[in-house]
């Protein structure tokens, strides 16, 4: 199936922000919420549902629901592995040179504590120290896809996403909490800040208008009226986040209408907005593919680069102060950073189109050699002559 190159493009520029977000610098001002109460990991979560909701269809349709599902769950041991590449690196980086990069205790306290233990709970997804509780949680997600796709085909997409928003609602509760508290002392579980409950209702969502872009059924119908009173109450959000930022002090209801970790209303309400203002939009990319082309790798090759990225986030935050003591140095390595990302992007490209010349290079030369073996025989003293030749000789 054709790539579509514009979210290819939003992902590269998401992951660069991401980069930013991750350091201790000062840089952070400008990617961390510039467009409103919501991080590139709304945006993450979301283009991913859409686009693994958009493959799901396609292949159901395709080659039925069995090879979508067994699709699916191999691209979750994907991102599987990869997050246990990530974690392996930043044990190694945490015991064997902690001395050198004394700010990576705060990262694996739990870790430091009881390893064994924390590795052991790794593997089950249990154990996600900061900066790596993203990828646990798109494993569970992409597990989740399968089912979500079960459930709408026997019960209607209508069903699915209300159960998705009961979970939701459940989620502002505060219930994760609660039955974590009584994992307080286990050494083997810190699940990271990220409510499931609440992110799910992205991913289902993203999973929804996913699969109805494949079917190049209506996104959103009922909302074309709305598009003024859309458009106006985006600008009030990002009106309202830039004086917050300008003012220095945080919004007042932040601590639950606009709470990340468990996707307060306010804040599900301002992505909402704000995907419905640019959406529109994104086709213009299009036009510019040659000059965003390291974008465009950046988010063709997303999980190899984005994990990489993280090990070399975690490694910077290790070799800098938290409290921004060492600009302008840290925000110099920030951006030698971001330069590493396009040129990851371009080493994995050139191996993905060496793996694919080699099938093509291999049928030639297999080809070229059927021929010549034919060629050979033929023209041997010994060999058969061939009809034509049989014919022409009598």
């Amino acid at each position: 199936m054709k790539r579509l190159t514009e979210f290819d493009v939003l992902r590269g520029v998401l992951l660069l922000m991401m980069i930013v977000d991750h350091s201790p610098s000062s840089l952070r001002r400008f990617t961390d919420q510039p467009l409103g109460f919501f991080t590139t990991a709304e945006c993450f979560v979301f283009i991913s549902a859409f686009l693994a909701g958009m493959l799901f269809r396609k292949r159901m349709e395709k080659t039925g629901f069995a090879a979508a599902r067994s699709s699916t769950i191999r691209r979750a041991w994907r991102i599987y592995g990869a997050h246990m590449a990530t974690l392996a690196f930043t044990f190694i980086l945490g015991s064997l040179f902690l001395s050198k990069f004394p700010p990576i205790a705060n990262l694996l306290d739990h870790y430091l504590m009881n390893p064994w233990a924390a590795i052991g709970g790794s593997f089950l997804l249990l154990f996600r120290p900061p900066l790596m509780d993203i990828l646990p949680m798109y494993v569970l997600l992409s597990l989740l896809t399968p089912v979500v796709f079960w459930a709408a085909r026997n019960w209607g997409w209508r069903t699915v996403l209300l159960a998705s928003f009961a979970a939701w609602l459940i989620s502002q509760t505060h219930a994760r909490e609660t039955l974590l508290a009584a994992t307080k002392d286990l050494p083997f579980v810190q699940p990271g800040p990220f409510d499931l409950l609440a992110w799910q209702i992205l991913w289902v969502g993203g999973l929804y208008i996913g699969q109805r872009y494949a079917g190049n059924e209506l996104l959103l119908p009922k909302l074309r009226p709305l598009r003024p009173v859309i458009l106006l109450l985006a600008i009030a959000f990002l009106f309202w986040r830039w004086r917050s930022l300008t003012s220095g002090a945080a919004p007042a209801l932040e601590t639950w209408l606009l709470d990340k970790w468990h996707l307060g209303p306010l804040r599900l309400i301002n992505f909402a907005l704000a995907v419905c203002v640019t959406a529109p939009l994104l086709k213009s990319l299009n036009r510019w593919e040659g000059f965003l082309r390291p974008l465009f790798l950046i988010g063709r090759h997303m999980l190899p680069v984005f994990s990489i990225e993280i090990c070399l986030s975690v490694a910077l935050i290790g070799r800098t102060d938290s409290g921004m003591t060492a600009e302008p140095v840290t925000s110099l390595l920030v951006i030698c950073q971001l330069v590493t990302a396009p040129l990851l992007a371009w080493l994995f490209e050139r191996r993905s189109a060496a793996k694919r010349s080699a099938p093509s290079t291999q049928q030639s030369a297999a080809a070229s050699s059927r021929v010549k073996a034919q060629s050979t025989r033929y023209a041997s003293p010994g060999a058969p002559m061939a009809v034509g030749q049989h014919a022409h000789a009598s």
